[in-house]
């Protein structure tokens, strides 16, 4: 019979055995895209690919649009309590012979 002890090492070795094929590699990057640098055989597939999800498309329209979309956003108006506003014109300073008679 296997005694704990000798079953301890030989899990121990089979752990430390085992350890060594799971580490990880290098990544190394690879573009798929032709454009960036890529496979250039992968440019018909991803055609068909973006062909394929831009089925909802009508055929008519073309996919493409008419110019410059027509957006129109609200004026935005921010209080910010006087902060950043020019300082008010102080009046005048009145002369003290300015009594209305000479």
């Amino acid at each position: 019979m296997f005694s704990a002890r000798r079953f301890l090492g030989f899990t121990t070795a089979a752990l430390l055995a085992s350890a060594g094929a799971a580490t990880a590699g290098d990544l190394i990057y690879q573009p798929i895209n032709p454009g960036f640098g890529g496979f250039s055989d992968n440019f018909g597939y991803l055609i068909g690919t973006a062909q394929i999800q831009n089925q909802h498309l009508p055929e008519s329209e073309g996919g493409g649009g008419g110019g410059a979309p027509d957006i129109s956003f609200p004026p935005i108006v921010i209080d910010l309590g006087g902060v950043g506003t020019p300082p008010a014109a102080a009046p005048a300073p009145q002369s003290a012979n300015s009594t209305g008679s000479n």
